[in-house]
């Protein structure tokens, strides 16, 4: 009989259910380590053990007494970066090299490579090139995620305190300083690598609602596919596929972030992981290929040729979708009304929580403000944008003081309310 193999899975966040779920439903024993006691992922796995995902030492000592056959995390920069470490010490497959996490986790490393392929990105001030700086500019960062750290700035005593402010968010003090297009609207990537083919799963038009004068944008829906998809393939696909190959990736799902203002493209971020968006579920419903499976397949050394992806090329889109993001202002969750009545439409295929009643919320720009956020796939686009409206007809989260928390809703087919 075929030994049942072991996957050590790094963070036990409510995201990384779906992940035990799936590697259980394939026949795995799972572990899930990270240092919450009630980490909810942790609940459902074989095993569980209370260690920092940053402790490669205990990592390392739990993978060798454990016999595990390979390493997964994902939604997470940092456990990345400690999942490549740990594998690399126990000499286990991993789809990223510490090279790779270190050109597509740094904005500035990042932006170096698209210029060199002609893939358009913003414009950025440097200290000292004698461009004056023209207000509004956004200050990020280098190295951080999940909009932590970021400014946006309309004046000079502004740049002053945001630069201070993202260097603490930094992991070397680095930080970006580019200008702010102030746009509802962006585009998003989804690229997937199998053994060294690139093949474009996905092009969304990505919605954002601007909060206030110096907090970043964040999301509140993102629609497949985009409006701009064959202008995008037309444009900037080729060039982005010969960048991702020029990076030296083999493996893997990719999400890269543009801008899209006044008929360009502007290309800012790239994630080489499962996007927190769990865009494969959508992916799944138009392909019947699950990129999170093929995925757990590469961790464990199995053969992932299995997965054929070669009819799904170009942004394939059968079916219209969304996500939709639940973004909250601040005070404390004290109710959570209509989730039963939304997660029995048939068109909502997952409902991820981030945050729960007795949360407290405070207006910080980053995604510690989302509730979470609904998998939405339908037939037709009069039916995805009803039942989007119907989402924000039936949803309400109210304060202890009774008040409505959702700071945004997504108008379909407008914009952001």
């Amino acid at each position: 009989m075929e030994k049942q193999k072991k996957l050590l899975i790094l963070g036990g966040i409510t995201h990384m259910i779906d992940v035990v779920q799936t590697a259980k439903r394939m026949g795995l024993y799972t572990i899930v380590t990270d240092n919450d006691e009630e980490s909810p992922a942790k609940k459902i796995a074989d095993k569980a053990y209370h260690a920092s995902t940053a402790d490669i030492d205990a990592l390392e000592k739990i993978a060798r007494e454990e016999k595990i056959d390979g390493v997964l995390t994902a939604f997470d920069d940092i456990n990345t970066w400690n999942a490549q470490a740990l594998t690399e010490r126990l000499g286990l497959t991993f789809y990223a090299t510490r090279e790779h996490l270190e050109i597509t986790s740094n904005k500035e490393r990042f932006k170096a490579f698209c210029r060199s392929f002609h893939v358009p990105v913003i414009e950025e001030y440097k200290r000292g090139d004698g461009v004056p700086v023209r207000y509004p500019v956004i200050v990020k960062p280098v190295d951080s995620y999940a909009s932590k750290g970021i400014t946006v700035c309309q004046n000079e005593a502004e740049l002053y305190d945001a630069v201070a402010k993202a260097k603490r968010f930094s992991r070397n003090g680095g930080v970006l300083v580019e200008r702010f297009i102030d746009s509802n609207h962006g585009v998003e990537m989804y690229y997937t690598l199998q053994d060294g083919e690139v093949v474009l799963s996905a092009v969304t038009d990505r919605f954002v609602h601007n909060q206030g004068h110096q907090s970043p944008p964040l999301p509140v829906a993102t629609i497949y596919p985009s409006s701009h998809l064959a202008e995008f393939i037309t444009k900037h696909d080729e060039n982005m596929r010969s960048m991702l190959r020029g990076m030296g990736l083999q493996n893997g799902l990719v999400l890269i972030q543009s801008l899209y203002d006044e008929g360009e493209f502007y290309i800012y971020e790239m994630g080489y992981r499962l996007s927190s968006e769990q865009h494969y579920q959508i992916v799944e419903r138009q392909t019947d290929v699950n990129l999170l499976e093929m995925m757990i397949d590469f961790a464990v050394g199995e053969d992932i040729a299995k997965y054929d992806l070669s009819n799904f090329d170009d942004g394939f889109m059968r079916y219209p979708s969304c996500n939709l993001s639940v973004l909250l202002g601040p005070g404390a969750i004290r109710e959570i009304r209509g989730l039963d009545e939304i997660l029995s439409l048939p068109s909502v295929i997952s409902w991820v929580p981030t945050r729960e009643v007795g949360d407290e919320i405070t207006v910080t720009g980053s995604y510690s403000q989302m509730l979470g956020r609904f998998n939405i796939v339908c037939q037709t686009i009069e039916e995805l944008y009803g039942t989007i409206r119907e989402i924000n007809h039936v949803l309400e989260v109210v304060s202890e003081d009774g008040e409505d928390m959702v700071l945004a809703r997504y108008s379909a087919g407008e914009k952001v309310m």
